[in-house]
């Protein structure tokens, strides 16, 4: 269970529907998201709340509220889970046909489930329970969202019964993913597969028949970091890059890798930091190039690395980089999930497991 909760800290250290087919978008929302999107949040927030002062039943600008919220929780601002839920449950009630904001309400959910995971709460299992119909109900209005489905197969396949746990539904989900998509069925299997299992080699064996395809190539690279091989991992996802350039964000795994090292060991300091310091440099440099959100947040974990190698000032001129870009610049440890930066009314592919921290 401790396993089960610090990796679930790290990655929580963690979007167009077909309701808006043919809609013109709004483009004052869009403005408040790109006003995000450049560091400028409280403008973005300020911005929103005029909108939905002219207008209460702006789905879309209750949308991008909730996840303006929830950039504003990992980033330090005065920010609860029940403010985020505020926000995306009105965005459904006055547009409960957008898969976009239904995806999001059951990514909300879970958020909701870990913080009571976290607190030793007696709700996890309710909280989980409606984290699952709200994975359902997206299902029910695209069928063929494949992330919404792995995630049911992470929930019920990967959490103990007492917290909601039910192998039969993470096998009956994983078999009917098997049967609509190559890649996720494999993530399916893999979710469900022993521990005994050497990934590495389940991932490569697939990479036999699917060499070119740069999600088996990353899946390859995941496999490697967790078995402590980060120069195979590496090669790997510089082979997904290579195919798939707006990819590059894997570089920052890399880095991570070797900042884990460090909080599992104090003692690795001296060594692993300058290995996470090179590759949040190379990241920097990287096209197409980073977006501010996660330059800033770059920029914050090469000033933490420098403060624990004892370079106070570089590490106060960095942190002073990242607030000025960001004030706001989330300060998890999990990279922030890229759902938050896509535009608004745009379907997000992006999958982050709730269980890994990569």
């Amino acid at each position: 269970m401790k396993k089960l909760i610090f990796t679930l800290i790290l990655s929580i250290g963690l979007l167009a529907s077909n309701s808006y087919a043919g809609i013109k978008p709004d483009t004052e929302v869009q403005k408040a998201f790109d006003l995000r999107m450049n560091g400028k949040v409280d403008d973005a927030k300020a911005l929103l709340e005029s909108i939905l002062a002219k207008d209460s039943t702006n789905a879309v600008a209750h949308y991008e509220m909730a996840r303006l919220k929830h950039y504003l929780l990992v980033g330090g601002g005065e920010v609860k889970i029940d403010d985020i839920l505020t926000s995306i449950n009105k965005a459904v009630k006055y547009d409960p046909q957008n898969v976009t904001y239904a995806y999001y309400k059951a990514i909300a959910s879970f958020l909701n489930a870990f913080m009571a995971m976290e607190m030793g709460g007696d709700e996890v299992k309710s909280r989980i329970a409606e984290t699952c119909v709200q994975f359902e109900n997206v299902l029910s209005l695209k069928p063929d969202y494949f992330e919404a489905r792995l995630y049911l197969v992470e929930i019920y396949g990967l959490l103990p019964k007492e917290m909601g746990g039910d192998s039969a539904k993470a096998a009956t989900y994983a078999e009917k993913l098997a049967l609509m998509d190559k890649y996720f069925g494999a993530k399916a299997k893999a979710v469900l597969a022993p521990e005994s299992t050497d990934r590495v080699k389940f991932w490569d064996d697939l990479l036999v028949t699917n060499g070119k395809n740069p999600e088996f190539m990353i899946e390859a690279g995941k496999a490697c970091l967790f078995k402590g091989d980060p120069a195979n991992a590496e090669k790997h996802f510089d082979m997904a890059i290579k195919a798939d350039p707006s990819k590059n964000i894997l570089v920052l795994d890399l880095a991570r890798y070797h900042i884990m090292q460090v909080m599992q060991n104090k003692d690795l300091a001296k060594t692993e930091l300058p290995l996470a310091k090179t590759y949040l440099e190379k990241y920097l440099k990287t096209l197409p190039e980073p977006v501010i959100p996660l330059k800033s947040y770059t920029l914050g974990l090469l000033s933490m690395s420098e403060r624990f190698l004892g370079n106070q000032a570089e590490s106060d001129k960095l942190l002073e980089q990242a607030k000025s870009l960001d004030k706001y610049f989330s300060r998890a440890s999990g990279v922030p999930t890229l759902l938050l930066f896509d535009p608004p009314i745009q379907i997000s592919h992006h999958y982050f497991s709730f269980f890994s921290p990569f």
